[in-house]
């Protein structure tokens, strides 16, 4: 089958997708842009791609924004047995699927999560209702985000869940590494504790890091938290962990793939306390090295992948965030995340993803 898939950026683990989907199928591929001006260039390190790609020409604006007539222009030379838009959000998609519309030819749309906004003004919800209705199927990344899809305009039985994932099955831990290993990686690099909390982040007012922060001026001084990344808050951040002489809280720059799960192996425990996130792949991250996971319900991806209690926690609103720390300092998920992880891998994301593509070109 000769398949077109219209994407905004090369994001490594799309690049696996394709290239997984590639075995079976003639998959081609538009990337809009090669890099999200809010991504460390580092986080693009896949290039070895298996399937067609087809530049265009194009303006990129703002951090993912693009506006370029070059989708439109391929596809009213090029035939293809399947179309997949994924998402809307750029003047380019826009274009595109208003072609696609205006001609009637029949297009998948997909996801990569979100949240309905329940609160928006009725001209907003009706736009975004016309570029997401009318697709002959829809990919999604959780039932959460089904929900996302149906109220604007998606049937619930066109939609098709996928596993979202940015890990391979070789990179789910087997074995927990040893406390006493943990502790010598951390001391060689001046910090020194006895349990590790790691927060792979964006230093951004979204991401809430400074709630967690503040939090851990009530843990004990020998569980340090980590937060990995970079971003305008930093700043903030290193004034708040001075001013509260909090020597068990550590930032680290920005790292790539193999170093964060580096990190992650080394760590016994994972805090995503997110504002807004429309999946969050970081959760899976954690799990697939066996961490004690504690999220919120602010991220697609805690309400598809933790079960409160039995693989990891969950922080509601009314719960108190230095509780739920203390909880999760106390606990031991590994063999429970182990096994959810193993069930979201990019091997098992391209056989669900080869299982829809049949579904809906019977």
């Amino acid at each position: 089958m000769k398949i077109l898939i219209v994407f905004n950026h090369p994001a490594p683990y799309k690049v696996a997708l394709f290239n997984g989907l590639s075995a079976k199928h003639d998959v081609h591929v538009i990337f809009e842009r090669f890099k999200a001006s809010n991504r460390n260039q580092s986080f693009y390190n896949e290039s070895n791609y298996k399937f067609t790609l087809h530049k265009i020409k194009g303006v990129s604006l703002g951090d993912e924004n693009h506006l370029s007539f070059g989708v439109v222009r391929h596809l009213k030379k090029h035939k293809y047995d399947l179309i997949i838009m994924n998402g809307y959000s750029t003047l380019t998609e826009m274009l595109a699927l208003r072609y696609l519309k205006r001609k009637k030819i029949p297009y998948a749309f997909y996801i990569n999560g979100g949240f309905a906004n329940e609160k928006e003004c009725k001209l907003k919800k009706k736009i975004k209702t016309y570029f997401i209705s009318g697709a002959e199927a829809y990919f999604s990344p959780a039932k959460k985000a089904n929900e996302y899809l149906t109220y604007y305009g998606a049937p619930a039985d066109r939609i098709y869940n996928y596993p979202y994932s940015t890990v391979y099955e070789k990179d789910v831990l087997e074995v927990k590494t040893p406390t006493a290993t943990k502790v010598l990686y951390w001391k060689e690099k001046g910090i020194e504790a006895t349990n590790f909390t790691i927060c792979i982040t964006s230093f951004i007012k979204r991401k809430n890091n400074e709630a967690l922060i503040k939090a851990w001026k009530e843990i004990p001084k020998d569980y340090a938290l980590i937060l990995v990344g970079e971003g305008y808050e930093e700043p903030m951040y290193r004034e708040i962990i001075a001013n509260e002489k909090l020597t068990n809280v550590l930032l680290l720059p920005f790292a790539p793939k193999h170093l964060v799960f580096e990190y992650l192996s080394h760590s016994d425990n994972a805090v995503y306390i997110s504002n807004y996130d429309i999946y969050g792949h970081v959760i899976n991250e954690a799990l697939a090295h066996g961490l004690n996971v504690l999220t919120n319900t602010k991220m697609v991806a805690a309400i598809d992948l933790i079960r409160d209690g039995q693989n990891g926690l969950i922080a509601y609103p009314e719960d108190d965030l230095v509780s739920r720390i203390l909880l999760l300092l106390a606990t031991d998920f590994f063999n429970e995340a182990i096994a959810t992880a193993k069930e979201n891998t990019i091997e098992e994301s391209v056989r669900v993803h080869l299982d829809i593509l049949e579904k809906i070109c019977e």
